[in-house]
């Protein structure tokens, strides 16, 4: 059975799965040099990327709090305001949250195959390498630097503690 995409309205749905329509998501790309590549892609794999670009990014650690208790994803959310120090208002899906989805989404399209079956290895498991090394493949993966160039104002910020000399 086909996706059904159920697209966030900005009500704090406990049911949507998108920030962004089909028609939102390539009408972003279709402005990017990544539009033409989208447009070849099946519809079905479409739906499933702008689905999981949605939760992936509703897993990222965002400034601000979610608006409804029990909303399926990140957005909309309350007390966020724009670099520039405007309001964002809780009941909307910004466009760079649609548009950060949109990239995603496309770069999703692109692999060829999931981190768990593109070496068929459970994450987990270790391996050992020549010289001694080891890696232990988590299954994961980094957001791509354009897609975070979009959202990173907008996250918890993160850093790391570093003891000196």
């Amino acid at each position: 059975m086909p996706l059904t995409l159920i697209p966030e309205t900005g009500a704090g749905l406990a049911n949507a799965n998108t920030f962004a329509t089909r028609v939102q998501i390539t009408t972003a790309l279709e402005a990017s040099p990544f539009g033409d590549a989208w447009a070849t892609v099946d519809v079905v794999k479409q739906d499933q990327c702008i689905a999981e670009a949605s939760a992936i990014l509703t897993r990222l650690n965002w400034l601000g709090v979610r608006t409804i208790d029990g909303q399926a994803l990140a957005w909309p959310r309350a007390w966020m305001e724009t670099p520039d120090g405007y309001a964002i208002a809780s009941n909307v899906i910004p466009a760079f949250v649609r548009d950060a989805t949109a990239r995603l989404s496309y770069w999703l399209s692109q692999l060829g195959a999931t981190p768990y079956n593109g070496n068929g290895l459970k994450p987990g498991t270790e391996l050992a390498l020549p010289g001694g090394l080891r890696l232990t493949p988590d299954g994961g993966f980094a957001i791509p630097a354009d897609v975070l160039a979009i959202v990173r104002p907008y996250l918890q910020p993160t850093g790391r503690v570093e003891w000196g000399s």
